[in-house]
């Protein structure tokens, strides 16, 4: 029987912003003019004790470094086209190329083709291969509450500065994902249910019922005696008709809904083909 082995699955993309922020500095010139600066040397250091720290601190026996497709043919841009567009004009740091690179030439950094780095990471963290192995999933994106195992969030130590590794179960990881497909995530840039935020989609989530339509008057005020919709609360349901009748109540559809969870969907295991490079989009009821 195998040694059972403690493997890290690090976002690589993560690292190396952090790196790469960590260590730009700005350079003030007597005219007054301020431009940024930084040494190659001292982001790949920062790299490596970043590294060595996780390592030790996690006592990995492997590390698997993942990056997202170096490429624009982001999956997600066939889902939404509009997807991730509000990042376009942000300002990167000078070293994150850079930085990236460093982590292919020292870490054997991989990517897979048309794939986020924490796509590549809820592929083989779910991987059959591993399961029998100790996986720790390493970064700082919420979105890897969305993947079942082990978790480390960077920075999530606790008061001796170690390491809090936390688990998350399939129901949760399922709950997870659910929520998100309400919320939308305004950092990736794709909008959930108008008016519902992050606390309202997990109330939803945790008691799912029906909505119904009902029409109405209204009795009172400028728009008195017209007409009007109202929604009223049903029987318990699934969380997917829930999060259904709570699109269709803001006016959209269905199609709307599973364009969002789908958006939010961190890929596992059989949803993507290592040899064809292509995704099976997510249905509802899968978990």
């Amino acid at each position: 029987m195998a040694t059972k082995k403690t493997i890290i699955l690090l976002d690589g993309d993560t690292m190396a912003f952090k790196a790469a922020a960590a260590v730009q500095h700005q350079v003030f010139y007597p005219s007054g003019m301020v431009e940024p600066m930084a040494r190659t040397w001292e982001g790949e250091s920062c790299m490596d004790n970043m590294i060595d720290w996780i390592r030790r601190s996690l006592k990995a026996d492997e590390l698997r470094v993942f990056l997202s497709c170096p490429t624009a043919d982001n999956w997600r841009l066939k889902v939404d086209p509009s997807y991730k567009s509000n990042r376009k004009d942000s300002v990167r740091p000078m070293l994150l190329e850079h930085l990236k690179n460093y982590l292919r030439l020292r870490y054997d950094a991989t990517n897979l083709a048309y794939l986020e780095a924490d796509d590549a990471i809820g592929i083989w963290g779910t991987a059959p291969e591993l399961a029998e192995h100790n996986v720790i999933i390493v970064g700082r994106d919420k979105d890897f509450a969305t993947i079942p195992g082990q978790h480390y969030q960077l920075r999530d130590d606790d008061e001796n500065g170690k390491p809090i590794v936390r688990t998350v179960t399939p129901m949760e990881a399922a709950k997870w994902h659910y929520t998100q497909a309400l919320s939308g995530d305004a950092v990736d840039g794709y909008p959930g249910c108008p008016g519902i935020g992050k606390t309202r989609a997990q109330r939803i989530v945790e008691e799912p019922v029906k909505l119904y339509p009902k029409e109405g008057v209204i009795p009172r005020g400028k728009d008195k005696g017209q007409k009007t919709i109202k929604w009223h609360t049903g029987e318990p349901c699934s969380i997917w008709e829930a999060i259904v009748c709570n699109y269709e109540k803001a006016g959209l559809t269905e199609a709307d809904a599973l364009k969002t969870a789908r958006l939010a969907r961190i890929l596992q295991w059989g949803e993507y083909d290592l040899e064809t490079h292509t995704v099976t989009l997510w249905v509802p009821g899968k978990e």
